[in-house]
């Protein structure tokens, strides 16, 4: 009897040493023989991410964090996962993002995609790369609640100086000086608005003035064109022969003209030499009048005459002139 007890009793603790052993293998996740993929994570922070919690994909749990650690170099944590079979087709712009399962602390892994969340500072790992035969994912922790008030704690902190300013910068004064600002943009507003009327108002008589003046250039688009017409009809029936020769006699008689003009030039300059011995003599007549010779000299002496004598000298003087300026009136000449 006391050996039959004494059977039950080591029964029952081997059998509670094998539950309690199953139990342990159980919570830690053990794959009791199936086969795993197992993936790196790269992150900066894991926040509360623990060894065990599940990991999800498209919000299937499909393992387990098997491992969580710091890298040697200090840069980044690795976190070891094991998923359930032959995971094939992960994205090759997969993700790693660390999030609270739940609001009372639970937190997990899911691999997204990045064009999901794009705005996220994951860590950055080539896509597809592999370090050996396990793929490495990049990863971002989404911070927790107590980085969430923190967080909020710092802002309210910064709303209650940036109110404070506010109310130190906008006063009564500022108030008023806001108003009558706003009474400027208004008149300002009023006087642009009168601007862009009276320059309507000239953009109009400037439309008019154009519309008159494409009217003349049409007409005289018109005219050009007759007259383009009539010269072609003058070059058809040859009438520019005609006009050519014209100018071409015209031309001769001109320089017929001008050779003519020569010719009486130089007979303009023997009666201009002439003039000029007439001169000489005369004034071989006048120096032997003043010495009182002949008649005329004797006329001096008799103030009458001399004032007569002289204003005839005065008349002989200027007709002199006059034949030397205008020596056409008194000499003619034929040329044709």
């Amino acid at each position: 009897m006391r050996e039959g007890r004494e059977l039950l009793v080591g029964t029952v603790i081997i059998a509670a040493v094998a539950v309690a052993v199953v139990g342990s293998l159980w919570l830690k996740g053990t794959n009791w023989g199936r086969s795993v993929t197992v993936v790196q994570v790269w992150i900066r922070d894991v926040g509360q991410l623990m060894e065990g919690n599940q990991v999800v994909y498209r919000g299937v749990p499909i393992g387990r964090v098997a491992s969580v650690g710091v890298d040697t170099s200090g840069a980044f944590v690795r976190v070891g996962l094991e998923l359930e079979g032959e995971v094939r087709e992960m994205p090759s712009d997969a993700r790693a993002l660390v999030a609270p399962e739940s609001l009372f602390g639970d937190w997990q892994l899911e691999i997204v995609t990045l064009s999901r969340f794009p705005r996220f500072d994951y860590y950055e790992v080539p896509d597809g790369y592999r370090e050996g035969n396990v793929r490495v994912l990049g990863g971002y922790a989404l911070p927790d609640i107590s980085r969430l008030t923190a967080a909020a704690d710092e802002i309210s902190e910064n709303l209650a100086v940036l109110t404070d300013r506010i109310d130190r910068a906008f006063n009564e004064e500022t108030a008023d000086a806001l108003g009558q600002a706003i009474r400027n943009i208004q008149q300002v507003s009023d006087d642009i608005k009168n601007l862009i009327q009276q320059q309507a108002s000239t953009f109009q008589n400037v439309s008019l003035q154009v519309e008159r003046a494409a009217t003349e250039i049409g007409g005289a688009a018109v005219v050009a064109r007759t007259t383009l017409e009539r010269m072609d009809q003058a070059l058809t029936q040859g009438q520019i022969d005609s006009i050519m020769v014209n100018v071409e006699a015209a031309s001769r008689a001109v320089q017929e003209l001008v050779d003519g003009l020569g010719e009486s030039t130089d007979d303009l300059e023997n009666v201009l030499a002439r003039a000029d011995s007439a001169f000489t003599r005369l004034g071989r007549v006048t120096s032997r009048v003043e010495q009182g010779e002949g008649s005329l000299g004797r006329l001096l002496v008799d103030n009458t005459l001399a004032l007569r004598a002289e204003e005839a000298v005065a008349q002989l003087d200027r007709l002199l002139l006059d034949i030397r300026e205008n020596p056409g009136r008194y000499v003619r000449l034929s040329i044709f």
